[in-house]
């Protein structure tokens, strides 16, 4: 194995090891923020968009990698999420906010596990 793919390999474990933080950490917001916001809700958000960023540059050095026999994770799609959320933000309203980390950050999210374990 070249060095770059253990590299990516190395990345991925990383990456895998963190998902069902990150996972987690999503369902656990979006329950506060459709719920009952909590005094740390605000800090949870950061913690998982801060999350989010550091996974997205994981994915933008493996997704070549990750897609090499097939493609399973589509740039697209994951930049729709990804979007889809900034969005979201930008309007400060919770319901929005909780709407795009459960329609389209969690499953994303789902997917990368997915693929990320089916590579490693």
């Amino acid at each position: 194995m070249d060095k770059n793919k253990k590299e990516q390999l190395e990345a991925l474990q990383v990456l895998s090891d963190f998902q069902d933080k990150i996972i987690g950490n999503t369902k656990i917001l979006i329950d506060e923020l459709k719920i009952e916001k909590k005094k740390d809700t605000d800090k949870l958000l950061k913690s998982v968009t801060d999350a989010l960023n550091w996974e997205m540059s994981i994915l933008n050095s493996t997704l070549d990698f990750i897609n090499e026999k097939e493609e399973v994770l589509r740039k697209t799609d994951i930049n729709h999420a990804v979007m889809a959320l900034s969005e979201a933000l930008q309007t400060q309203k919770d319901d929005k906010i909780a709407e795009e980390l459960e329609q389209s950050l969690l499953p994303m999210l789902l997917q990368v596990k997915a693929a990320v374990q089916e590579v490693r």
